[in-house]
């Protein structure tokens, strides 16, 4: 979509309106009006010149005055107080101009011209609508502009649609004398253009001189062009067409014709659109359309039908109708052209086309003032190719914009390109190109173009990293225009052909190179190369951790570097564990794999580890007082359990008995047994054999730690006995629900598992629990009833308490203090 607007504030103006110059009074009393569909004559006029004349009316198409250049008539055709001798002479191509001062329809600057020959030059009077109860009168006249000049005066509106530009030209000389009218009035101080022919005098026959006075100075409608016609009454004559400046009044690059056609040259008229000039001549009844650009004859029209002895044509006007009129002198009719912008004779030249009702017409007619119209720019872009390889040319195409004042900037994918900022653009990239320009004459507007796109045949080859991949590369060709070949190691057929691929596991630096080829040129190509670039950091290795003691379990840790920040654990039951510390359960082997965020490289490495658990001792009376009172042949045999990897040693009283899994005791004693594994773990227990034996009063131990945390050690409670045949453990909580019931149904030198601390698989919470248990003695039958609690904390101390069985109820009892630990 195409936009353009105004950063200028416009002040609101009551612009001339078509209106203005709806009524012509001119030659020997003739007048027309076009106030109505066609124009209709006037008869009511008092004007009487032979060439120069003006006229306005108001907005409203009422007539308003109208002069000679040397009085001025009112709208009721009396002369206007006081607007006589205003020193302009009817004998004068151009001897009066009317221009409203700031767009007022009330007052007005009236230039009149003398002819050369006079003394008194260009003056100028002040005509103020609002005196003579609306008649108009004169503030003040006679205000000399400039001396002795040639005939000529025209006006062009400045760029704002509010000032004006009144435009003189010397005689004897190129000067133009461009004079400003603005919000202070006429500025007496003219700017200067030396520029074009030099309006002189010629040397006829007999000597005599001839004056190269005569002839319209005309603007086009749109306020850039000034066309001049200059010649003589006898012999002479040629057509100037100047470029205008209507932003600075500047007068540049004249482009002459001098030719038989401008012999005489004396009419001129703009078409409407400003491309033909129509010129007409003192010596030739015909009328000469003229290409504004080039300025060469694109037509001659011949006039029809004149009945008097005037060798050529008069002034041409454009009229508010949009028609152009002329005056054959002496005639009571003007000619019309009726589609001036047609080329030839389809401009439709009508010789006799408005009736004068009898007034007679004679070289002039009045001007009439064109507004500057502001209208939708226009900027069109197109694409050549003028042959070879990637040899293309953008133009652009420029409507109701003043080239003088413009800002060019070409865009391809809507990035600016450097230096593209002319009219015309010669693209290096594949891309979608555009065109805005920016006028900066009165009005600050913009207009962006059309959208082009543009293929070349080239290349612009990208290596991209991919994260995370360890020297994985994204190779792009970004190609146009083409087929595409890639070479390089990794690149094999058929994605050697692909705009974009990945190639892998680069270490170092490796060179990629891309061609493209015009399929229907293979001297056209494109082709470059691009560098990939990784190098992976150096592999991980984990460090064998250093034991400090025997354990079932070993806590090995890596340390993180700059290069690997990441670890993921195989243990040796085929689970998997992720950081930087695992704890090991078991001896094995344990792979590690480092891995690097940034760069996505990985590093394997593997960890060997031997666990040194604490030997377990099966002692059959495991710390049970015993005797040797049912013994057959006077020794008891002791059995420490058979332990893998171990050295046994029995001491008593700081003595050692034995080396090997068995002992015999032949006495009372203390024995102790101690075991040593290979790697220095230890483990020790101790019996004690005492002469009373009958009858043996049963006994229970509990061990001093009870640790269910799943670490491997101490898990359940063990209870062990000695005396008892059979023991059963019921556990409530304290809402007497119950938690656990189990019953030792054989005696076991290990000792009798129980409790685990948890309830249908989840371990219990914190609190108090009730237990009891019953057993049955070796010695005493019957069942052994016993009630307690146990305080549940987080780890569990339970003190044993041996208590013999009594005679009345046969009672096995312990007691528990700590707690059961939740996992």
């Amino acid at each position: 979509m195409s936009l353009w607007f105004s950063c200028f504030l416009w002040l609101p103006v009551q612009a001339q309106s078509i209106k203005s110059y709806a009524n012509w009074y001119f030659g020997n009393g003739a007048g027309v009006t076009f106030n109505s569909s066609t124009p209709q004559a006037l008869t009511d006029g008092k004007l009487i010149s032979a060439e120069g004349c003006a006229s306005m009316s108001d907005g409203n198409g009422q007539l308003l005055f109208y002069t000679n250049g040397s009085t001025i008539w009112n709208r009721n055709h009396a002369v206007m107080l006081g607007a006589t001798g205003l020193g302009g002479n009817s004998q004068s191509t151009q001897s009066a101009l009317i221009v409203p001062y700031q767009n007022s329809d009330k007052q007005f600057y009236v230039f009149s011209v003398a002819t050369q020959n006079q003394n008194t030059g260009i003056q100028y009077a002040y005509v103020d609508m609002n005196l003579n109860a609306g008649l108009g009168g004169l503030t003040y006249k006679n205000k000399l502009l400039l001396g002795a000049s040639s005939e000529k005066i025209t006006v062009i509106k400045h760029c704002n649609n509010l000032n004006h530009w009144v435009i003189t030209h010397d005689f004897g000389s190129n000067t133009f004398r461009v004079y400003l009218i603005n919000d202070n009035g006429l500025i007496l101080t003219p700017a200067l253009y030396k520029v074009g022919s030099t309006h002189q005098s010629l040397a006829g026959a007999g000597h005599s001189t001839h004056q190269q006075n005569k002839g319209y100075m005309k603007p086009s409608h749109d306020g850039r062009k000034l066309a001049v016609a200059v010649s003589d009454s006898i012999q002479s004559g040629f057509l100037e067409v100047f470029d205008f400046d209507n932003k600075t009044g500047a007068i540049s690059n004249p482009v002459k014709l001098e030719s038989a056609e401008t012999v005489g040259a004396y009419g001129l008229e703009f078409s409407p659109d400003n491309n033909l000039l129509y010129l007409s001549s003192m010596f030739s009844k015909r009328i000469y359309q003229i290409n504004v650009a080039g300025l060469s004859v694109n037509a001659t029209l011949p006039v029809q039908g004149q009945t008097n002895t005037s060798p050529g044509i008069g002034a041409l006007q454009i009229a508010p109708d949009g028609r152009i009129y002329g005056t054959p002198p002496g005639e009571d009719y003007l000619l019309a052209i009726n589609q001036p912008n047609q080329p030839g004779t389809g401009c439709g030249l009508v010789s006799q086309a408005v009736n004068l009702s009898g007034s007679k017409a004679r070289a002039g007619l009045p001007f009439l003032l064109d507004e500057v119209l502001v209208l939708p720019p226009e900027v069109s872009i197109s694409l050549k190719k003028p042959g070879g390889c990637n040899n293309f040319l953008l133009e652009s195409k420029i409507a109701n914009l003043d080239p003088n004042y413009l800002i060019y900037q070409w865009y391809v994918d809507d990035v600016a390109v450097a230096g593209g900022n002319k009219s015309t653009l010669k693209p290096d990239k594949t891309g979608t190109y555009k065109l805005k320009i920016r006028e900066t004459k009165c009005q600050d507007r913009q207009q962006t173009s059309n959208d082009i796109r543009v293929v070349l045949v080239e290349a612009n080859p990208t290596a991209k990293l991919i994260p995370d991949s360890c020297g994985t590369f994204l190779l792009n060709a970004h190609a146009s225009g083409g087929a595409i070949q890639w070479t390089g190691t990794g690149i094999m057929p058929p994605r050697d052909q692909l705009d974009s691929l990945t190639v892998s596991k680069i270490n170092g630096s490796q060179t990629y190179r891309v061609r493209v080829t015009d399929p229907d040129d293979a001297t056209c190509f494109a082709e470059k190369q691009v560098t990939a670039t990784f190098s992976p950091p150096a592999p991980f290795q984990v460090t064998t951790p250093t034991r400090s003691g025997c354990g079932d379990t070993l806590t090995v840790q890596v340390s993180p570097t700059t290069n690997w920040n990441t670890f993921s654990w195989q243990l040796p039951n085929g689970s998997t564990a992720t950081g930087t510390t695992v704890l090991a359960r078991q001896s094995g082997l344990y792979p590690v794999t480092a891995f690097n965020a940034s760069s996505g490289c990985t590093s394997k490495d593997t960890l060997a580890v031997t666990l040194h658990p604490i030997p377990t001792l099966q002692l059959g009376q495991h710390q049970i007082d015993t005797c040797l009172a049912n013994t057959s042949n006077g020794y008891l045999e002791l059995n420490a359990g058979s332990i893998p990897d171990v050295t046994y040693t029995w001491t008593s009283d700081g003595k050692v008995l034995g080396t090997t899994q068995f002992l015999k005791a032949y006495s009372y004693a203390t024995y102790a047994i101690t075991v040593r594994t290979s790697a220095g773990c230890l483990a020790s227990d101790s019996v004690r054999i005492t002469p009373r034996c009958p009858p043996v009063r049963p006994a229970v131990y509990v061990p001093g730690a009870f640790t269910p945390n799943q670490d491997g050690m101490n898990e359940v409670l063990v209870i062990y006995s000695s005396g008892a045949a059979q023991m059963t453990l019921t556990v409530y909580n304290r809402w007497g629900e119950l938690l656990y019931k189990a019953t030792d149904g054989t005696s076991s030198p290990s000792g009798w598992a129980t409790w685990d601390g948890t309830y249908h698989g989840q371990p219990v919470m914190s609190g108090v629990y009730a237990y009891k248990l019953e057993g049955n003695g070796v010695d005493y039958p019957g069942r052994l009833p016993k009630r307690g609690s146990l305080r549940w904390f987080g780890k569990v101390l339970l003190l044993p308490m041996l208590t013999h069985i009594n005679s009345s109820n046969s009672l096995l009892k312990w007691v528990a203090i700590g707690s059961f630990p939740k996992r």
